[in-house]
C-alpha cells in the first residue's frame, strides 16, 4: 500500500473497556485500537495490555466484563459516501498476551467463540489493516523502518477532557535507532522504538504507520509511487514528562513482536521476514464487520 488514505485512518477505533473485582466494584477505562485481517480472513482487534488488563501496571484484582468499539466505516468510494458511525459491545471478552509480561500489546480474537459481539449502532462494520502490513524483524534489521522515518499515528485523544469523535492523525519521526530497544536515562523499554510526536490520553493502542522505500517497478516510475506503508507497531503512550516537553517523545511496541502475539492467537500468514515485493493484499486496506 502506498498511500495513507481515510480508509486507513478510519482504520483506528476508540475503545472503553469496563472491569469489575470481587465486590462488583466497577471501574472503567478508555484507548485506541485497530482490528487487523489475517490471511485466513480471521479478525483480531490490537491495543495496548493496559487498556483490557488493569493489573497490568499494578494488580488490583479486576477482571475484564466488556469492550465497546466506536468508529466510522469508510467505503471505498469515499468520493462518494460518507462515514458510517458504527458500534460493537463484545461481552466475556478473552484478550491475549504475551508470556514475558513486558511488551504492552493485547490481541483480542473476533471471529472465535471467546466472546458475544453486539453491534448498538450501525452493522458492525469497521475499517481494518491486513497483516501482510507489518513490519518485520528484517525491516528493522536492515533499515527499511529506521530512524529519521516519518511515522503517523491515528487515534482518539482526550484534549480537555473531551475524546475525539473522529480519529485525528498525529505526525512525527523515528527518534532511536529501533534495532535496539529503546533507552531514556535508566529506563529500558524492551521491543520498543522512541519517536518524537506528541501523543495524548487515549490514544494508547493506536496503530503507528510508517513511509518506507520499495522495490520498484515500470509502473512505479511512471506512476511516481516511490513509498510503501507499514505498520511499524502499536502506540503505547508519551514519556512522562512536565511542562513544555510533555508528550513530545513517544513510545510504540514494535510490529514483530506484534506478530509474535498474533501468531500465539492462532493468526495465519503472519510475515516474519520481508515478503518479495509483488502484488498481494497490502495493496488496500480491507473492510472489516463484526457479527452480532
Amino acid at each position: 500500500m502506498g498511500k495513507i488514505d481515510a480508509m486507513v485512518l478510519y482504520s483506528a477505533v476508540r475503545l472503553g473497556a469496563v472491569f469489575f473485582d470481587r465486590s462488583n466494584n466497577k471501574r472503567a477505562g478508555t484507548g485506541s485500537g485497530f482490528i487487523v485481517t489475517d490471511a485466513a480472513e480471521n479478525r483480531y482487534l490490537v491495543t495496548n495490555r493496559h487498556v483490557l488488563d488493569r493489573n497490568f501496571e499494578e494488580f488490583g484484582g479486576w477482571a475484564l466484563e466488556s469492550v465497546k468499539v466506536d468508529g466510522q466505516y469508510q467505503s471505498a468510494a469515499m468520493d462518494i459516501l460518507g462515514t458510517v458511525p458504527q458500534q460493537v459491545t463484545i461481552t466475556d471478552p478473552a484478550p491475549k498476551f504475551l508470556e514475558n509480561d513486558k511488551p504492552d500489546l493485547a490481541v483480542l480474537p473476533l471471529d472465535a467463540p471467546l466472546g458475544h459481539a453486539q453491534a448498538l449502532v450501525g452493522e458492525g462494520a469497521f475499517n481494518s489493516l491486513p497483516a501482510s502490513m507489518l513490519a518485520t524483524t528484517t525491516d528493522f534489521a536492515f533499515g527499511r523502518v529506521t530512524v529519521g522515518g516519518t511515522v503517523l499515528t491515528p487515534g482518539y485523544p482526550g484534549i480537555g477532557g473531551e475524546v475525539a469523535e473522529r480519529p485525528i492523525l498525529v505526525g512525527g519521526v523515528i527518534s532511536s535507532d529501533p534495532r535496539y530497544p529503546a533507552a531514556l536515562g535508566i529506563d529500558t523499554y524492551p521491543s520498543e522504538v522512541l519517536t518524537h510526536s506528541f501523543s495524548w490520553n487515549g490514544m494508547s493502542g493506536s496503530p503507528v504507520l510508517c513511509y518506507v522505500p520499495k522495490a520498484l517497478t515500470w509502473n512505479d516510475l511512471e506512476t511516481g509511487n516511490y513509498e510503501d506503508v507499514l505498520l511499524a507497531g502499536v502506540n503505547t503512550g508519551h514519556i512522562k514528562t512536565s511542562g513544555e516537553t510533555a508528550g513530545v517523545l513517544t513510545r510504540f511496541v514494535r510490529a514483530d513482536a506484534l506478530a509474535e502475539l498474533l501468531i500465539g492467537a492462532g493468526a495465519q500468514g503472519i510475515p516474519i521476514v520481508s515478503p518479495s515485493k509483488s502484488e498481494s493484499d497490502a495493496d488496500k486496506v480491507g473492510e472489516d464487520r463484526l457479527h452480532p
